[in-house]
């Protein structure tokens, strides 16, 4: 559960975030290139009332693994 740091609502969990004009949605990258290690693909919380948007990774695990 996510609480919107401007209200202190509780937030709507998993909506992706897709770039206009494209339908691939964004990846974390570690390293610089077209051969930069694709990491994890974050998640979109919305809150209900004041429309505070906030990216999050579910599976933390990944990004530890590759520090």
């Amino acid at each position: 559960m996510r609480i919107c740091n401007q209200c202190k609502c509780e937030m709507i969990e998993d909506f992706d975030i897709k770039v206009e004009g494209g339908a691939y949605g964004i990846r974390l990258s570690k390293g610089n290139g077209i051969f930069a290690k694709r990491l994890e693909k974050p998640k979109v919380a919305i809150c209900p009332k004041c429309g505070e948007v906030s990216l999050y990774i579910e599976n933390l695990d990944v990004i530890m693994e590759n520090e």
